[in-house]
């Protein structure tokens, strides 16, 4: 008995699966935004541990500065998330002023084979990647706006 019903059940959870037709409905790009501002500032605060797991890094390593401009740009990101812009143009202005940072970042560290620089273009990707998403949300949000 307990089989068919449990049969029974799994045949109309199946059914109401199949049933939800149409577009998932996206999040708002102000939901899009946090989740991109929340995203960057974990990856952010993870590259301190990647410098504890670069067993070459030293007190006198000569891209320290590269450490303190993340900072800067975490900050930034930190300042976005406890006071978030209203109008899209405003984040994508205070996204790309903390993405360049991140961008001149990878350009000048010394050392490309670390698990540090590895850390640091992923979170460049990162950049690149989740403002479009937060553009494309609002253009879906506004059609017209295309």
């Amino acid at each position: 008995m307990a089989t068919k019903r449990n049969t029974a059940r799994m045949a109309v959870t199946a059914k109401l699966c199949q049933k939800q037709t149409g577009p998932v409905a996206l999040p708002t790009w102000q939901q899009t935004m946090q989740t991109a501002l929340a995203y960057a500032q974990d990856s952010l605060e993870r590259l301190d541990d990647a410098i504890s797991s670069d067993l070459d890094w030293g007190d006198a390593d000569v891209d320290a500065d590269v450490c303190l401009a993340m900072e800067l740009a975490l900050e930034r990101i930190k300042r976005m998330r406890a006071k978030p812009p209203t109008e899209r143009g405003a984040f994508e202005l205070e996204w790309y002023a903390a993405a360049s940072v991140v961008n001149l970042s990878v350009r000048v560290f010394s050392r490309p084979d670390s698990f540090y620089f590895r850390s640091l273009e992923f979170v460049q990707k990162l950049f690149e990647v989740l403002a479009p998403a937060v553009e494309f949300v609002d253009l879906q949000e506004r059609p017209h706006a295309r």
